[in-house]
């Protein structure tokens, strides 16, 4: 009897070392096929290696979707600039309302003839900022659709102390916080740049529910939940080019967070498509993702002030027409959130929608900047570079330029106006 028990209790034992063993191997294995998978299991430097997987991997390197692609490209056209010789570059930020006037212009002087997606840096600009005696490279950090919680990640993960900008010019809109037909702030953008090691910074900021962190906690450590995503994406497009081959009239829907600029020449009907878009996108405006970028504007420019950033948050132009579909007193709400935040860290608030003398003949749809309006928006900010390294306080009369003249009007400022350096 005893040398049963004996008997039973060694092959107990053995029994429970052989599970142990076996979750090891396969805990081993689940880590190992993660690595393998390429799939970051956190760290910022892991995450800003991620923005450099072009260079390192060559053009089949899995760069995200669109958008992310779009950001990987800036940080190498970032990257890229000559510091050594003309110092640290302009930097713009913003959503497709940045890109689309820097892009037209450039168009229109025949610097850039592609996608603009691929457009990262702004010749014009550039050009514009030489003749008033500044040398500086001109980068574009902006991204379709970019929120303010993307924006801050950009400045986060991008403009840091050892890379800052000389200027940082950032183009916000209502949109930007209050963005319909978007799902909070866990974006493409988010998904790029956030790895398990900013835990403890995006906490509270990006995640506030059980939920959230459990979900943010399986995409950055289990493979087939982190490509959930992807796969659900390239099923949808298989079975759409199946049902293209039997039904050729189906329409194709775009992606609404890309930029198709000069896609139409049809005026009215693009500005009547742009119209639609934008109900669908301030219908029912989601009042707790206002709170929460606002939250993520609030972190923006406390990050600027501490890592010394010199910011103009410049207030974007956007047409009457897209002005009047938002809901009664939310644009109000919008303007009184950027100068209550502004003023308390002492940034500029340049109101280019209020001041900038836009008409509707300055767009291209009901919110991008065609070449003309783009032209404008470009001599106003070489006129705020302009005043700011004269060391002249920003005011709107810096706004109220001479069309055929980039130099700004000299201004006496008032005490204690002085634009500062944060």
């Amino acid at each position: 009897m005893l040398r049963l028990n004996i008997l039973t209790s060694t092959w107990g034992f053995m029994g429970t070392a052989r599970k142990f063993s076996s979750g090891c191997t396969a805990a081993l294995a689940f880590m190992a096929l993660n690595v393998s998978l390429g799939v970051p299991l956190g760290g910022d430097s892991g995450v800003v290696n991620n923005l450099s997987a072009k260079s390192k991997a060559g053009a089949s390197a899995d760069l995200g979707d669109q958008i992310q692609r779009n950001l990987v490209e800036a940080k190498e056209a970032l990257d890229q600039t000559p510091r050594h010789i003309i110092g640290s570059p302009v930097v713009l930020l913003g959503s497709s309302l940045v890109m689309s006037p820097l892009w037209a212009v450039d168009v229109k002087r025949g610097h850039f003839g592609k996608d603009v997606n691929m457009h990262h840096r702004s010749i014009g600009l550039r050009e514009d900022l030489s003749k008033v005696g500044i040398q500086k490279d001109v980068v574009s950090l902006a991204t379709p659709g970019q929120f303010v919680s993307d924006a801050y990640l950009a400045v986060d993960k991008c403009l840091t102390e050892k890379a800052p900008p000389e200027i940082l010019i950032y183009g916000i809109a209502p949109r930007d916080f209050i963005d319909n037909t978007a799902s909070g702030l866990v974006t493409s953008v988010f998904n790029k740049l956030v790895g398990l090691g900013d835990m403890s910074k995006i906490d509270g900021l990006f995640l506030e529910t059980f939920d959230e962190k459990v979900n943010f906690m399986l995409e950055r450590t289990v493979f087939l939940y982190h490509k959930r995503g992807r796969y659900k994406i390239k099923t949808a497009e298989t079975a759409e080019r199946i049902a293209f081959r039997f039904d050729p009239f189906l329409e194709k829907e775009e992606n609404k967070n890309l930029t198709p600029f000069l896609m139409g020449t049809n005026r009215d009907e693009v500005w009547k498509t742009s119209l639609k878009e934008y109900s669908k996108r301030y219908k029912e405006p989601n009042e707790t993702l206002f709170a929460k970028q606002k939250k993520c504007l609030q972190a923006l420019l406390q990050l600027c002030r501490q890592r010394n950033i010199k910011l103009y948050v410049v207030a974007m132009p956007i047409s009457t027409a897209n002005r009047q579909l938002l809901p009664p007193g939310l644009y109000d709400k919008y303007m009184a959130t950027l100068q209550e935040e502004t003023a308390k860290v002492g940034v500029p608030l340049v109101d280019m929608a209020a001041l900038g003398g836009y008409q509707d003949d300055d767009f291209y749809d009901t919110v991008h900047l065609n070449h003309k309006g783009g032209q404008r928006f470009i001599s106003q900010v070489t006129s705020i570079i302009k005043a700011d390294k004269d060391d002249i306080a920003y005011s709107p009369a810096l706004l109220k330029l001479n069309e055929k003249a980039v130099k700004p009007v000299q201004i006496a400022s008032p005490a204690g106006s002085k634009g500062k350096t944060l």
